[in-house]
């Protein structure tokens, strides 16, 4: 037997069990149309408010920072498993090995200064420090 033809089997097949699932679903449930059953929640509660919540945009900020600081460790790891390694050549610089790194390091310390400096890492604030942005 061609491959093609078991693979296209498959496929059908795949596709005949789901929709022969739903025609029989659609064949044996009850049909009771009720309001209720229209509602936002079929569970009788009635909705109130509106449909947007206003969530603190420092939720964000923090998660955003410790994706950057999270990658910033997956990268640290496998260079310290290279570093291990080119010192033990001697045909390689010190400079060479940790000056891309450090310059790394640095412009991410350069960019937690500028978010702790705005407030990004700093939770909740003061009456004052609320006042003071006014």
């Amino acid at each position: 037997m061609n491959d093609w033809i078991a693979i296209g089997a498959l496929a059908v097949v795949g596709l005949l069990i789901p929709l022969g699932m739903m025609a029989v679903s659609y064949l044996l449930r009850p049909s009771v149309p009720e309001t209720n059953k229209r509602a936002t929640y079929e569970s009788g509660e009635v909705p109130t408010g509106g449909t947007r919540v206003r969530f603190n945009i420092q939720y964000y900020m923090v998660a955003l920072l410790f994706l950057v600081f999270d990658i910033e460790t997956v990268l640290l790891f496998p260079w310290a498993v290279v570093y291990l390694d080119a010192i033990n050549h001697d045909a390689i610089s010190l400079a060479e090995i940790l000056g891309p790194m450090v310059a790394f390091v640095a412009i991410l310390l350069v960019g937690l200064a500028w978010a702790w400096r705005n407030g990004a890492v700093q939770w909740a604030r003061t009456p004052s420090q609320v006042e003071a942005d006014r």
